[in-house]
């Protein structure tokens, strides 16, 4: 046997393991590493989780995108100026007319009014007096209000007082209103619920002035929020030097609360306003899908010729000779009726997807420009235009606040 075979021999696995290629070559004087075991460990693969796992993971990240950051504070801004603006022009252009419309010398007199609210359970501020001073008092109320709650001054508060008086004037004389009013008053019904001060506010400038972003203080608006329910349910209940005495109490207690409490009332406020938002998101999806949904049912949007008598409506025509031109014949009035009726009804889903959105919503707000030019409806194209506005991106939003003119700072010189 020569010493090549027996150096062979000797080597035993390793030669083995020459001869299938893995064999390792060392320097020389180096020592031999140590033989590789014959059965060596293979890692697993990880084990799939069961289904109650993945399920209970799901659940706690829903939970924290729920209760986590706040989203859509910038689209709840929009919905807080844009609605609150609504309302106020509306009680300045009636100023002169309020008596007739909502006060002592309307047709619909309180007493009828009363009659038809006591058949629905609605309920309505200005008919808690008859007096004069009692409408004169509310209807400035109701200016003061909406100005503060559109400045974003404490919004907890101003919120729900803005909800009060919506629904104050628009049940004093029901049979009044129209569609545009019935999107006011939900939404702000809704707008109570959001975050709606955290930006472009008098609430967000103070907290920057002050480095307090958030605080139970009844200084701030969780505070000043907590005890208006308190003020407003005990003095229902009881007497008022009780409710004045437990709205003291609660504030002394909102002033400073425990760790563990801030942080549930964070989550809970949080939660609240992603619940809102998404409310207002499906309730414009619920009126443009119900709308489509009523038109297909006519046969005048089946044939296009809405479009041609809608223009032609004596009392809707403030400017005669622009509806006559806007009117341009079977062919266009067909194009836009049935483009009208899938956009609407079809808009639940187009939601969905990212760029057919922005598609459908420049549609509804041209739509909607038309009919508040054509037909002498700003309020309602107003409301229906700012409910599209919620599912607008937050880049979009900033880019376009950063090109309006500001207020420059008042300087030395003038």
């Amino acid at each position: 046997m020569t010493s090549v075979d027996s150096a062979a021999e000797s080597a035993g696995p390793a030669g083995s393991a020459a001869d299938a290629g893995t064999a390792t070559v060392t320097a020389p004087g180096t020592p031999a590493p140590p033989p590789a075991p014959e059965h060596a460990p293979v890692a697993k693969p990880p084990a799939a989780k069961s289904l109650d796992l993945r399920a209970a993971d799901a659940l706690v990240g829903f939970l924290d995108r729920l209760t986590g950051r706040t989203r859509g504070l910038h689209q709840a801004a929009l919905l807080r100026i844009g609605f609150g603006t609504v309302f106020l022009v509306g009680l300045l252009r009636e100023f002169l007319n309020r008596r007739e419309i909502w006060g002592d010398q309307s047709p619909w007199t309180p007493d009828m009014a009363r009659r038809l609210l006591d058949g629905i359970d609605g309920v309505s501020i200005l008919l808690v007096r008859d007096d004069r001073w009692w409408f004169e008092l509310m209807y400035a109320l109701a200016v003061v209000v909406t100005a503060l709650f559109v400045a974003g001054w404490h919004t907890r508060a101003t919120s729900v007082l803005f909800c009060v008086m919506v629904v104050s004037f628009n049940s004093r004389s029901l049979l009044m209103t129209d569609g545009g009013d019935t999107v006011l008053l939900l939404m702000s019904f809704y707008l109570a619920f959001t975050a709606c001060g955290r930006v472009w506010s008098l609430d967000a400038r103070r907290a920057r002035r002050t480095g307090r972003t958030r605080s139970p203080g009844p200084g701030q608006e969780t505070g000043v929020f907590v005890g208006l329910c308190a003020v407003v349910a005990a003095g229902l209940l009881l007497p008022w030097w009780v409710s004045l005495l437990g709205a003291a109490v609660v504030l002394g207690g909102m002033w400073r609360l425990p760790l563990g409490l801030e942080q549930l009332r964070t989550g809970v406020v949080t939660a609240m306003h992603h619940c809102a938002m998404a409310v207002v998101a499906a309730q414009v999806c619920i009126v443009y899908g119900a709308a489509g949904l009523y038109k297909v049912q006519g046969s005048r949007w089946q044939d296009g010729t809405a479009m041609h008598y809608a223009l032609n409506i004596e009392y809707f025509r403030p400017w005669p000779w622009l509806s006559g031109l806007a009117d341009g014949g079977p062919e266009l009035g067909t194009l836009i009726a049935y483009i009208t009726v899938f956009t609407q009804v079809g808009f639940a889903f187009l939601v969905f997807a990212k760029r057919a959105k922005y598609a459908a919503i420049a549609l509804l707000m041209g739509m909607h420009l038309a009919i508040a030019v054509l037909l002498g409806l700003p309020a309602f194209s107003a409301s229906m235009a700012l409910g599209d506005a919620v599912f607008l991106p937050t880049a979009f939003l900033l880019a376009v606040r950063a090109r309006m003119p500001r207020r420059r700072p008042r300087t030395l010189d003038g």
